[in-house]
């Protein structure tokens, strides 16, 4: 469970093309924002992807937190609208995707696990959410914007990542990194 150098290196390396993909998708967001706010929950799992990838890859304590805080800080060094809220946001997300790593022990990796993993990351962003304004809203908004958050965390924050790290892995590029250790051991 001891971080490596090429853990740390390979952490930044993802959590700043995470942040760049993040800054993206601030441009892209308002394209596709929507004035109902339960559908807006369905479109926040894109910035939870650093959150289920790197630790999906490395394995480590802290690997979901401390990349999803590093993604969100490069977000807004590139010039993220949403200004330093990124990291309360960045910080939530990963906590949230940290507890589901933490039951398992940082031990247990499968699709269950990483879905989980992204949907929590998913209530950490509702809560922020909630925290700064969602609170308005009638109980049927807020219990919606928490579970289209929660899907919308889990497929793209859980599942997605998890297909990029396999994809990764098959191409060999991962064997010196614990997901490709993993993958020898069960051949």
């Amino acid at each position: 469970m001891k971080w490596k150098l090429r853990d740390v290196v390979l952490m930044v390396i993802l959590a700043v093309v995470c942040g760049g993909v993040y800054r993206l998708w601030d441009v892209l967001y308002p394209f596709v924002n929507t004035s109902w706010p339960p559908a807006q929950g369905l479109l926040n799992g894109f910035w939870f992807i650093a959150a289920g990838l790197v630790p999906y890859i490395i394995r480590r304590p802290g690997a979901a937190l401390i990349s999803e805080l590093v993604a969100a800080m490069i977000e807004q060094a590139l010039g993220s609208q949403f200004g330093l809220q990124n990291l309360v946001w960045g910080l939530t997300q990963g906590i949230g995707a940290e507890v589901a790593f933490a039951v398992f022990g940082w031990r247990r990796y499968p699709l269950g696990v990483m879905l989980l993993s992204g949907g929590l990351a998913g209530i950490g962003a509702s809560l922020t959410w909630l925290a700064q304004g969602g609170s308005a809203y009638t109980q049927t908004i807020i219990v919606l914007y928490f579970v289209f958050s929660f899907v919308s965390g889990a497929i793209v924050g859980g599942w997605i990542p998890k297909l990029i790290g396999d994809a990764l892995n098959r191409a060999g590029i991962l064997r010196n990194f614990e997901l490709g250790r993993a993958g020898r051991t069960q051949a």
